[in-house]
């Protein structure tokens, strides 16, 4: 896929902007400001669905563009609170 296909970015939206526009949805982020290692300030969308390989195929085509992309989970987390550890 050449970079006339890849997908239209966002502008920079913050990280509540993101999970308002795509609610529980799976999204590929690039351009990431950090808050610090868990918090996003500021982002551009460049992929989003309700499958988590939804974002991840609509970005591949920025991949070269890209050193770095971020893909999250804009809702809650349904995993549970406490680990499990079977040995």
């Amino acid at each position: 896929m050449s970079e006339t296909n890849a997908p239209d970015l966002s502008e920079l939206l913050g990280w509540d902007e993101i999970c308002r526009r795509h609610p529980d949805q799976w999204g590929a982020l690039v351009e990431i400001e950090w808050v610090d290692d868990d918090e996003i300030r500021l982002a551009r969308v460049a992929g989003a669905g309700p499958r988590r390989a939804d974002p991840l195929a609509q970005a591949r085509a920025l991949h070269s563009r890209y050193e770095e992309m971020g893909h999250f989970f804009t809702g809650a987390v349904r995993a549970p609170t406490t680990g499990f550890l079977s040995l």
